[in-house]
């Protein structure tokens, strides 16, 4: 769902008080630019004179209460139609972000939240780069290949977006060729998405095996009980984004993992991609993410970088961790502490002074019923666990 229109015409820009504003069609007042008002201008032009909304049936940043919902949020656009009894209702909702905002699940939600609270069936997120539509139907939110027109909006039409089939995996001989294809490819000031350039090859190879692993949704990890864990749902791949406490950004596809620990529901995700340091950012390495994400806070529990975790001994892949760990804005917690309570919880990871994940025999093309795989993913997801508690330990004492 790329967004391939043609570029859309902005409204006039004047200076006000010595910036430049657009003169808004639909609030009929000057906005100060900024890139979310650039694209929120581009959608309503492509509304107006693609689809054919009438521009009195647009608004901008609607608050909720508009519709008797006790929020103080607000609405980017919202389209509204006429029924048969003359009476005006919302028909679609739009949500807008800044072309350097990644349109994950949380865009998601926030759009479809609004939808369901006003009663709109059409939704759409953008941010000027891509676009991606959905239809409520049938009692879910399936995604279109584009917003109908007006008219078709109100006869609800729509085109569901074929997302193909899931293409084959390179073989697993063909893995290192491929790779070393793809850095060929990359521009000078690029790295990649997931696996760096930088990596040595021995070490690149293993990352991306266990990345096409976790993106493979035709295999899936059987539930069960775990340990510290019981996995309710292999859940598949959601595109999200985390921050860190040092304020980095990571956005991707995840390999979600909807699992119950002592009687709480919580999302584990795991990844792959690129990582520096703001201090040396010439030095790009790849690492290995698990993301928690819960109704209160979405955080990397653990970053593996893989230069510094990653060991192969012939055809043998250990995955360990030196235990570093970021406690949000309190700093570096301290490397004992950590496993001390990893002793208490899940003493069999504690390798001297390292935390050993797995051993892999990187033989054949990895898979999320692969015995070594499972291991793998179990101590990942167990090691963020603690990780996650010791934090909470030192917020808690720190009180």
């Amino acid at each position: 769902m790329e967004n391939n229109k043609k570029e859309p015409k902005l409204p006039p820009i004047y200076i006000r008080h010595g910036k430049e504003c657009y003169l808004d069609p639909i609030r009929q007042k000057l906005i100060f630019i900024t890139p979310e008002e650039t694209v929120r201008q581009m959608a309503i032009s492509y509304l107006i004179n693609e689809l054919n909304v009438p521009a009195g049936m647009i608004s901008v940043e609607q608050h909720l209460s508009h519709y008797g919902i006790k929020s103080k949020r607000r609405a980017d656009i919202v389209i509204h139609a006429v029924d048969e009894k003359g009476d005006i209702y919302p028909l679609s909702v739009i949500e807008c972000k800044a072309p350097d905002v990644y349109l994950d699940e949380k865009t998601y939600y926030q759009m479809v939240d609004y939808a369901d609270l006003i009663g709109a069936t059409y939704v759409m997120c953008n941010n000027g780069v891509e676009q991606k539509c959905f239809k409520y139907e049938s009692d879910k939110y399936i995604p279109i290949e584009d917003f109908p027109t007006y008219e078709e909006m109100i006869a609800g039409e729509y085109t569901e977006w074929d997302i193909g089939t899931l293409p084959e995996r390179i073989p697993f001989e063909s893995l290192k060729t491929h790779l070393e294809n793809e850095f060929k490819s990359y521009e000078a000031d690029e790295y990649g998405y997931e696996i760096s350039k930088l990596t040595p090859m021995e070490l690149a190879v293993p990352a991306f095996n266990f990345l096409e692993c976790l993106l493979d949704t035709r295999v899936r990890m059987k539930s069960g009980d775990y340990g510290l864990f019981r996995l309710i749902e292999d859940y598949g791949v959601r595109m999200l984004s985390y921050g860190n406490a040092s304020g980095g950004s990571f956005y991707g596809p995840y390999r979600s993992f909807l699992v119950e620990v002592d009687g709480s529901t919580e999302f584990y995700s795991i990844g792959i991609t690129t990582y520096w340091k703001s201090t040396k950012p010439n030095e790009v390495k790849t690492c290995i993410v698990v993301a928690h994400d819960n109704e209160k806070e979405t955080h990397h529990a653990l970053q593996l970088v893989v230069e510094d975790n990653v060991f192969v001994s012939g055809n043998k892949v250990d995955f360990l961790h030196h235990g570093k760990i970021a406690v949000g804005n309190l700093g570096s917690g301290k490397i004992d502490e950590l496993r001390m309570f990893v002793a208490d919880r899940y003493p069999k990871i504690i390798r001297g002074n390292k935390f050993y994940l797995g051993t892999v025999t990187n033989d054949r093309l990895w898979n999320l019923e692969d015995a070594e795989i499972v291991k793998l993913v179990v101590n990942l997801i167990s090691y963020s666990m603690i990780r996650d508690e010791y934090r909470e330990y030192v917020k808690q004492r720190k009180k």
